[in-house]
C-alpha cells in the first residue's frame, strides 16, 4: 500500500480521536456548570443558618443569567435528528370576485343571457311592428348568430396568443348558438316556411355543431348551454310535445355522448338527460290525453335509458364516486316505465317485465370486467330498477288470485341470481322483494287463525305460495352466507327469519294440504283441524331431530342445540296458545298426546345419545 495514503488514514484517525475527546470534556464542563448553579444560595439574600443577622439591607453580588441546561455535544460520527418539518401557513382564500377569472365568467354570463333576451324581443318587436320584410328578419338573425360565434372564434384566437383564457368566448359562442334556435323558431312556427320535422332537424345541426365547437375547446359550460338550448326550444319548434320532439332530444343526447362522452362533464350528462326525460314525459301525457299512447315514446325514453346508462357505466368506470350516473339513470328508467304504463294490460305488463329483465342482465354484466365493476350507487340502482319493473309487472298482468305467487317468484328469481353471482346489489334487491313478498304472503297465515276465514280461502294458492316462500327464506340464508362483504350479524338474523319463515310457511303448507284433504273428501273443518294438529307434531318432530343431530355433529352442535329447543319451545307454545282453544274433540287429544309423547321420546333419546358422546370423548 502507499506510505502517504497510511500517513493520511493514520492522521485522519487520530484527528477523529482528538475530537472525540474535545467533545468528551465540552460534555463535562457543561454537566459541572450546570452542578454549580443548582448548588447556588437562593438570591432572596437570607442569611444561612445560625449567621446573626444585618440591620440593613445585605447587598447581593449580581449574578449571569441562569441559562437553560446545556445539550451535550454529540460525538463524532453520531447521527443528528434532522429537525422536524416548518408546515406553511395556507394563504387565506380571497373573495370570489377577487379569484381569478370570476368576474370576467359572471359578466360574460350575465351579457350572454341579457344580449340573448335582446334578440328575441327585437325579433318579437319586428314581427309586431312589421319592420323589415320577413326574409329580412331571417337573414339579418342568421347573420348575428354567424357573427356571434366568429367574435367568440376571434376572442379565443386572441386569448391564445397571450396565453389568457377566460370565459368570454364561450359566453359568445353560447349566445350565437342561441340565436341560431331562435332563427330556426322563427322559420319554423312564426313564417312555416318549412315543416316542424326540417326544424328539428335544422336544430340538430346546430347544436352538433356546438357540440363539436366545445369539445374542440373543452369547455363544458358551451356544451351544456348548446344541448340546454336546444332541447328547451325544441317545444317551441314542434309546436307541442310529442313524438318529432322525443325523437330530437334522444338525437342530441346522443351526439352529447358521442361528441364528448360523460367522463369529467357531469353537468353536460345532466344537461342532456334530465331535460330530455322530461319532454318525453310531456309527449307520453299529452298523447296519452288524447286518447291514443304513442309507441314512438317507447323507443325514444328506451333509447335514452341505454344513452343514460351507457355514460353512467363509462363515466363510473373512471370516477368510482359518480353519482350523476345514477340520477340520470333513474329518471331515463321513470320515463320509460310511464311509456309503458300507459298502454294496455298486455303490452304494459310485457314492457315492465322486459325492462326487469333488461336491467338485471345490465346489473350483471356491469358487476365485473370487462364493463365494471361500476359505483356502489349506479349499480343500486341499476338493480332497484330491475326489481321494482319486475313488481309492477307482477301487480300489473298477474291473475289476483296469483299476485302472492309473482312476487315469490320474483323474490325467488333475485335469492338465486345472488347465490349465482355472490353479488351484494344483487342479495340487496332480493332481499327488497323478499320484503315485499313476505308482507303479500302474511295473506295466508292470517286467514288460517279461524275456520270461517280458512273455508273462503283459496287453499291451492296458499300452498303454492307456501312452498315457494320456504324455497326463498331457504336461498336468501344461503345468499347470505356466500356473499362475501355480509355481517356475523346480518347473517344471525337471516338465520333466525329463515327460521321463522320455515315455521310458518310448513303450518300453512299443511294446514293449506288438510283444507284440500277435507274440500275433497266433504269435511272442510276436519281438514282444518287435522292439519293444525299435524303442524304441531311436524314441528316437534323437527325439533327432535335437530337435538339428535346436533350431537351428531361437533362443528354445529351448540347452534343445533338451540335451534331444537327453540322449537320444541314453539311447538309447545302453539299447543297450549292456539291448539287447546281451536282444536276440539280427537284433534285436541291426538295432538297434546303425540306432542307430549315426542317431548318424552326427545328427553330419553338426547339423554343417551349425550351419554354416548361423552364416552367417546372420554375414550379418545
Amino acid at each position: 500500500m502507499n506510505p502517504q495514503l497510511q500517513d493520511v488514514r493514520r492522521l485522519e484517525a487520530e484527528f477523529a480521536e482528538a475530537m472525540n475527546r474535545m467533545y468528551r470534556v465540552g460534555n463535562g464542563l457543561a454537566r459541572m456548570r450546570a452542578s454549580l448553579e443548582t448548588d447556588q444560595p437562593h438570591p432572596s439574600g437570607a442569611p444561612a443558618a445560625g449567621a446573626p443577622a444585618a440591620s440593613g439591607p445585605t447587598p447581593v453580588a449580581p449574578r449571569p443569567a441562569r441559562s437553560a441546561a446545556p445539550t451535550p455535544m454529540p460525538a463524532l460520527g453520531a447521527s443528528t435528528p434532522a429537525p422536524a418539518p416548518v408546515r406553511p401557513t395556507p394563504a387565506p382564500l380571497p373573495s370570489w370576485w377577487q379569484r381569478e377569472g370570476a368576474v370576467t365568467r359572471v359578466l360574460a354570463l350575465s351579457g350572454a343571457v341579457v344580449t340573448l333576451i335582446g334578440v328575441a324581443m327585437l325579433l318579437a318587436l319586428a314581427v309586431q311592428q312589421g319592420w323589415f320584410v320577413p326574409e329580412l328578419r331571417v337573414l339579418l338573425g342568421m347573420f348575428l348568430a354567424l357573427g356571434l360565434v366568429a367574435a367568440g372564434h376571434v376572442i379565443r384566437e386572441r386569448e391564445s396568443g397571450t396565453g389568457r383564457s377566460s370565459a368570454a368566448p364561450v359566453a359568445l359562442a353560447a349566445t350565437g348558438y342561441a340565436a341560431g334556435y331562435l332563427d330556426v323558431i322563427a322559420i319554423t312556427t312564426v313564417y312555416g316556411w318549412v315543416p316542424r320535422g326540417v326544424g328539428l332537424v335544422l336544430a340538430a345541426l346546430v347544436a352538433g355543431s356546438g357540440l363539436l365547437l366545445a369539445r374542440l375547446w373543452d369547455r363544458q359550460l358551451l356544451a351544456v348551454v348548446t344541448v340546454l338550448g336546444a332541447t328547451l326550444l325544441a317545444p317551441v319548434v314542434a309546436g307541442r310535445p310529442g313524438d318529432e320532439v322525443s325523437l330530437f332530444v334522444v338525437v342530441l343526447s346522443a351526439a352529447a355522448l358521442l361528441a364528448r362522452g360523460d367522463r369529467g362533464w357531469p353537468m353536460l350528462a345532466l344537461a342532456r338527460t334530465v331535460p330530455a326525460s322530461g319532454l318525453v314525459l310531456l309527449g307520453i301525457a299529452v298523447s296519452a290525453g288524447d286518447g291514443d299512447p304513442s309507441l314512438v315514446a317507447i323507443v325514444a325514453a328506451g333509447s335514452l335509458t341505454v344513452l343514460a346508462l351507457g355514460g353512467a357505466v363509462s363515466a363510473g368506470r373512471h370516477e368510482r364516486r359518480d353519482l350523476v350516473g345514477s340520477a340520470t339513470t333513474a329518471v331515463s328508467a321513470v320515463a320509460l316505465l310511464t311509456s309503458f304504463g300507459v298502454h294496455g294490460e298486455t303490452l304494459r305488463t310485457t314492457g315492465f317485465a322486459l325492462v326487469a329483465v333488461a336491467f338485471a342482465v345490465a346489473l350483471a354484466v356491469t358487476s365485473r370486467s370487462p364493463l365494471g365493476p361500476v359505483p356502489t350507487a349506479l349499480a343500486t340502482t341499476t338493480g332497484a330498477v330491475s326489481g321494482l319493473s319486475a313488481l309492477l309487472a307482477v301487480t300489473s298482468g298477474a291473475p289476483e288470485r296469483w299476485v302472492v305467487t309473482g312476487f315469490l317468484l320474483t323474490a325467488l328469481g333475485y335469492a338465486a341470481a345472488a347465490v349465482t353471482t355472490r353479488s351484494r346489489v344483487t342479495l340487496w334487491v332480493a332481499a327488497g322483494t323478499t320484503a315485499v313478498g313476505a308482507v303479500a304472503y302474511l295473506v295466508h297465515p292470517v286467514a288460517y287463525v279461524e275456520l270461517s276465514l280458512a273455508r273462503d280461502h283459496d287453499a291451492t294458492s296458499a300452498l303454492v305460495d307456501s312452498a315457494l316462500a320456504g324455497g326463498v327464506a331457504a336461498l336468501g340464508a344461503w345468499g347470505v352466507d356466500v356473499v362475501r362483504g355480509v355481517t356475523d350479524q346480518v347473517r344471525r338474523l337471516t338465520r333466525l327469519a329463515a327460521l321463522v319463515a320455515g315455521l310458518v310457511t310448513s303450518a300453512v303448507a299443511v294446514v293449506s294440504l288438510g283444507l284440500l284433504v277435507g274440500d275433497a273428501l266433504d269435511a272442510p273443518a276436519t281438514g282444518f283441524l287435522a292439519g293444525h294438529a299435524l303442524a304441531t307434531v311436524l314441528w316437534m318432530l323437527a325439533s327432535a331431530w335437530l337435538l339428535l343431530h346436533g350431537l351428531r355433529a361437533e362443528s354445529r352442535r351448540v347452534l343445533s342445540v338451540r335451534l331444537g329447543l327453540g322449537l320444541a319451545a314453539v311447538s309447545v307454545a302453539k299447543l297450549f296458545l292456539f291448539d287447546l282453544a281451536t282444536l276440539d274433540g280427537l284433534w285436541r287429544v291426538l295432538a297434546f298426546l303425540v306432542t307430549g309423547l315426542l317431548l318424552l321420546a326427545s328427553g330419553t333419546a338426547y339423554a343417551k345419545a349425550l351419554e354416548r358422546t361423552r364416552s367417546v370423548e372420554v375414550t379418545a
